[in-house]
């Protein structure tokens, strides 16, 4: 149910930059227990909305759910029931976009979801929370391709996670897509081509693994001259903290910005929701901020839909990765 109204919002022309607000609420009527959701969108034209309504319902038709449709004071509202439970609440009211593409004024955070690879059904858990992401899509994996063209359409940016050499190489395995130190310049180039022409739509890269390459100089000078010249944006994962990648990217000239705060290296709830307090805070003082949880942890989406409502409630303002960076191309 909540894969087809994603999908008839896309279709219909909704962006992430037109949902003002989404909450996900647990509720209970007897012995009854199910999460309700709800989203404010904003729309200059309603006239539209029977049609998407109509699209939605015939689209649910085999969901064993059925649509409510009313006029309210404060806009139009689409209900996406079971029986007489609503499931899916769509308020549509009229207004202008509420996030910009680019950052004018005021903290903001940009959500990085790492390791993407696998599991096509997992970004659409991502996608119902309804804010701007950025996919890190692991390379040459079977559904690379397909897992950057489904963000692609869906209006997320995409950049590639590029496996690199770890310290401890005997229990941390890049595979067989990385990039390793005793690698030479010849070798390091074709993996890297590669690698890249495995995820389509990217604009920008980050390091997967890769603590003991990021300290590497003159390794990282080489692989960020071909970032460069295909004029994509690095970020550096920063999982070495003797990491010399925004030294090396200045003297080549890529843009480059550095990864604050990992969200889920536990994977509990609680943690993560501290780890997103402790983001809220750098958003407030440094007005900007990056930070990295990862695809298929269990309990990431569920601690960001619990604490995106206080960023917004903060002023603080949801962004794509890309929003941070100068536009490389010449």
């Amino acid at each position: 149910m909540e894969n087809s109204v994603n999908r008839e919002l896309v279709a219909f022309g909704i962006t992430d930059r037109q949902i003002i607000s989404e909450t996900h609420r647990e509720r209970t009527w007897g012995p009854l227990v199910w999460v309700q959701s709800d989203r404010r969108i904003a729309i200059q034209d309603a006239s539209t909305l029977p049609t998407f309504s109509s699209r939605l319902h015939h689209d649910l038709e085999r969901s064993y759910s059925h649509l409510a449709y009313s006029t309210r004071p404060e806009g139009n509202l689409i209900e996406v029931k079971v029986g007489w439970v609503p499931l899916q609440r769509l308020l549509f009211v009229k207004g202008s976009l509420p996030i910009a593409s680019k950052i004018e004024q005021g903290p903001a955070v940009a959500f990085v979801i790492d390791d993407v690879a696998y599991d096509m059904n997992a970004m659409d858990h991502f996608v119902a929370l309804g804010v701007p992401l950025t996919f890190a899509i692991l390379p040459r994996d079977k559904h690379s391709k397909e897992l950057a063209q489904k963000a692609t359409d869906l209006h997320y940016a995409v950049i590639l996670h590029l496996p690199m050499q770890p310290i401890d190489l005997a229990h941390n395995d890049p595979g067989g897509a990385g990039l390793y130190l005793k690698m030479t310049p010849e070798q390091l180039h074709s993996q890297f081509e590669k690698d890249v022409a495995s995820v389509p739509h990217i604009v920008g890269i980050n390091n997967h693994m890769g603590s003991a390459f990021t300290e590497d100089e003159s390794k990282m000078e080489l692989v960020l001259r071909w970032v460069k010249e295909k004029h994509l944006f690095f970020l550096d994962s920063h999982t070495s903290i003797h990491s010399i990648v925004p030294k090396a990217a200045r003297r080549v000239g890529v843009p480059c910005l550095v990864n604050e705060t990992f969200l889920d290296n536990s994977d509990e709830t609680a943690y993560i929701e501290h780890q997103l307090d402790q983001v809220l805070k750098l958003a407030i003082r440094n007005k900007r901020t990056i930070a990295i949880g990862h695809y298929r942890r269990k309990h990431l989406v569920e601690a960001l839909a619990d604490k995106i409502p206080e960023f917004q409630a903060h002023g603080v303002t949801l962004v794509g990765l890309p929003s941070f960076y100068p536009d490389p191309k010449p």
